[in-house]
């Protein structure tokens, strides 16, 4: 530990994954360029280490510069090296956090006495295979988790151990049936109680040594009901999260969610096993209840248990909600014994917020929201006075008519909240809620500002006299000195400290604040990263705006080659990476080092990523501008606004262009090159693409499209499906790539796909990864050389 400039800095040990390695290099042979480049300058690091550069001009072939630069390593990207560390620790109070430092150590580091103690030491045998820590309330026991099993995106099997930090003593956590595989253990807020899920079951104990465990559920006779825990689609699309179980403030009574899976259809997803075992002579099958557009979905319930009385109450759905097969979005408790939960019909335009008063199995809806143009966006918790009589949450506010709706921090009343109080105003979004709080009465946000979605600010707010500070707009980054324009936040348990990670554009840096903007700790510089980098010739970057149909504008961020030609005499390809879905953007302020940075450093391709309509930060009316119909709009101003860069920068080769993407953006990308009847693009690549969003999960799909009927949007499906477009592939060059064993995008996807294409006599290429998730995480240097190789072939200059 050293000082800093009056902050302590803490060796946190924070570091990246690292999975995957790859010895070869990929340089893209231009081998019959005969034009010469004039390099001027040098663009060098955006990373801006205050060195002076002395510009020079020397003349090159561009070969030679990508032999000789100091480049982007694809190894250090592989194993994501270029990524920065962020805030590892976890908040036990309000001023106190665990976290590992660098040698594997379990450390607890105190904001108020700038001091450590150390909890576990790394060659500690529990330590050795350990994920996640946590500690009770009163501090007495700390609970590690370990033997990782995932199962999904957020969930995960573990094994638990309690330690006792008095006494060193060590409790295995299992139950009565020598069952050690949980889903999921969460501390009491008070005390040392805690509660688990195994077997799809809720207990409860009163401390890790009592002998007493009490069981809040009991539905063993099916493993198609999750009690306390998601079942896939609430998981993936709702909760985000492996937990669906709230405990009161008081700890004495939980909520808890039941979903019941029983007359979900199954989704059969294959594993084929590690080659050469006998055990895997055949392939398994693993199933998941998964429900797909316009099938039936889970059926959900809402539970109130109290410990002391060890009743239970079921808690009732609004009447106008209960036959329009409702969706629990989100669920919080107002006081002791006040419970506020969110409802929403299944297409999700339509909802309500409730509270439970004095836990009546009744409720009363606080606020009825429905939205005709576009979803409701309430999956996330409101946050709650001190008193428990109001709830801060984010509306739609209509800002004019011809700026439409954007979405603001509002402030209800529980009693009545039907007149929103809204605390910010004006043509930008409130992206998140970050806390309140009590004790000064300042509600925390972050938003962007009002004529440039790209930049992001931390911000407080009082309720009371609705004065709005900028937490953020003042602060420098440490690595390099340039404004804070993309900036997150976390706060403590009491909301007395933030902290703070300064996210771009230089490279991030992470402190914790106190409430009153003073530094109290830099947590970390990125200092090996910005070494990494140092030196290192990086791509240039700029901002476009084109304008686009319906008044809307689209925004480009383009990653530059070094040492650029603008003149036009220097023809370069470019690379559109698409995503599109709806309320998603590329286009930020944010650091980013990544697959398109090296290869317009390394390869001088410009590599290009376009927010068009349906994006979000900037409004509902472009928000919503591609409602139940998907496949349209966000694909026809990716194909528009690309023709348009290549008309106005002359350095860019039309002839050159490609597009991909990746999930959502893998079907955009098959949707653009396959609907391009300009040729705009001359090749398009597809990672894990949705082809038929008949075949994606209910939720997330409803909540754009509707339902696949006759009676409400059966057109706008067929009209999405990216299967009937088969013909505008004809003479393109085409790359499709799959996981077998993605259970969020299914495997089925590509096969309807492929199956089409080949019926209809379409060339393209494809890759199959065997047993390979949503993220393909375990084959990227394959991936990413696969990749390589194919746009070498398309962006090979013709003799």
């Amino acid at each position: 530990m050293a000082a800093n400039n009056g902050t302590t800095v803490v060796d946190n040990g924070s570091s990246t994954l690292e999975i995957g390695q790859s010895n070869q290099d990929l340089i893209l042979s231009n081998t019959k360029r005969k034009k010469r480049m004039w390099i001027i300058g040098s663009i060098t690091g955006a990373v801006a280490i205050a060195l002076v550069i002395t510009a020079i001009v020397i003349l090159v072939k561009a070969k030679k510069v990508e032999e000789e630069a100091i480049t982007l390593n694809l190894e250090d990207f592989l194993n994501y090296k270029y990524n920065p560390k962020s805030f590892n620790g976890t908040w036990v109070s309000g001023n106190k956090f665990l976290y590992t430092d660098s040698d594997g150590n379990l450390l607890l580091y105190n904001l108020e006495t700038s001091g450590t103690s150390t909890l576990l030491t790394f060659n500690d045998s529990i330590i050795l295979t350990a994920f996640d820590f946590s500690m009770s309330a009163n501090g007495e026991y700390l609970l590690v988790a370990y033997d990782y099993q995932k199962l999904y995106r957020h969930s995960y099997r573990a094994k638990y151990i309690i330690v006792n930090l008095s006494t060193n003593m060590r409790i295995a956590l299992e139950t009565e049936d020598s069952g050690i595989d949980f889903f999921l253990v969460q501390w009491s807020p008070v005390g040392s109680a805690f509660a688990y899920v195994y077997r799809n079951n809720i207990y409860h104990k009163e401390s890790p040594e009592s002998t007493v465990t009490t069981a809040l559920t009991n539905t063993s006779s099916t493993e198609f009901i999750f009690n306390g825990i998601p079942d896939w689609v609430y998981e993936e699309e709702i909760f985000s999260s492996n937990k669906a179980l709230w405990f009161s403030g008081d700890g004495r009574k939980i909520a808890y969610a039941r979903f019941n899976d029983n007359n979900v259809e199954a989704m059969v997803v294959p594993i084929y096993g590690e080659p050469g075992t006998l055990y895997s002579q055949y392939p398994r099958a693993n199933f998941v209840k998964y429900p797909k557009a316009g099938t039936t979905n889970p059926t959900v319930e809402l539970f109130v248990y109290d410990i002391d009385s060890k009743n239970t109450t079921e808690l009732a759905i609004t009447s106008n909600l209960e036959s329009a097969e409702p969706i629990l979005a989100a669920v919080t408790w107002a006081t002791n014994n006040s419970l506020v939960a969110v409802w929403m019909n299944r297409r999700q335009n339509q909802a309500n917020v409730v509270v439970y008063a004095d836990l009546s199995a009744t409720p009363t809806t606080v606020k009825a929201i429905e939205e005709t143009a576009g979803w409701v966006e309430l999956f996330v918790p409101p946050i709650i006075s001190k008193s428990g009589t109001q709830m801060a949450l984010l509306l739609s506010k209509n800002e004019g008519t011809t700026t439409g709706s954007y979405r603001h921090l509002a402030l209800l009343d529980i009693t009545d909240g039907a007149n929103a109080e809204f605390l910010t105003n004006g043509t930008y979004v409130v992206t998140e809620v970050l806390g309140w709080n009590h004790d000064e009465n300042l509600i925390y946000y972050t938003a962007t500002v009002e004529d440039d979605s790209s930049v992001q600010h931390i911000y407080s707010v009082s309720p009371v006299y609705k004065n709005r500070t900028c937490i953020s707009c003042s602060l420098k980054s440490k690595n390099g000195g340039n404004n804070c324009l993309y900036n997150t936040g976390e706060l403590s348990t009491d909301a007395s400290h933030l902290v703070f990670t300064c996210s771009g554009p230089d490279v991030p840096h992470i402190a914790i604040h106190s409430v009153d903007g003073t530094e109290k700790l830099l947590w970390s510089g990125n200092e090996d990263l910005v070494g990494l980098l140092q030196g290192k010739t990086l791509h240039g970057k700029v901002k476009l705006e084109y304008d686009i149909a319906d008044g809307f504008t689209g925004r480009v961020l383009l990653k530059l080659p070094p040492n650029l030609d603008t003149s036009g005499n220097t023809k370069y390809p470019m690379l559109v990476n698409v995503y599109g879905g709806p309320d998603t953007y590329q286009v930020t302020d944010k650091y980013s080092i990544d697959w398109g940075s090296y290869l317009a450093a390394n390869k001088s391709i410009i590599y290009a990523t376009i927010d068009g309509r349906g994006s979000g930060l900037r409004g509902n009316n472009l928000l919503y501008a591609g409602y139940r119909k998907l496949g349209t709009v966000e694909v026809i101003d990716q194909i528009n606004i690309t023709k348009l860069i290549q008309q106005n920068l002359p350095y860019v080769d039309a002839t050159r262009t490609g597009i991909w993407g990746w999930s959502y953006g893998g079907y955009a990308a098959g949707m653009a090159l396959a609907t391009d009847t300009d040729d705009v693009f001359k090749c398009g690549i597809s990672v894990a693409p949705v082809t038929d969003w008949a075949l994606y999960d209910s939720i997330y799909t409803e909540r754009f499209m509707g339902l696949p009927t006759t009676s409400d949007n059966l057109e706008g499906y067929e009209n999405a499906q990216l299967l009937k477009k088969y013909a505008g592939l004809k003479n393109k060059d085409y790359f499709l790539i799959h996981g077998t064993f993605d259970d969020n995008v299914h495997y089925q996807q590509s096969m309807m796909w492929a199956k089409v294409l080949e019926r209809n006599d379409i060339l393209f290429r494809q890759i199959s990864y065997t047993d390979e998730d949503h993220s393909l995480s375990s084959v990227r240097p394959h991936l990413y050389h696969s990749l390589e190789n194919f746009l070498n072939e398309c962006f090979a200059e013709d003799s």
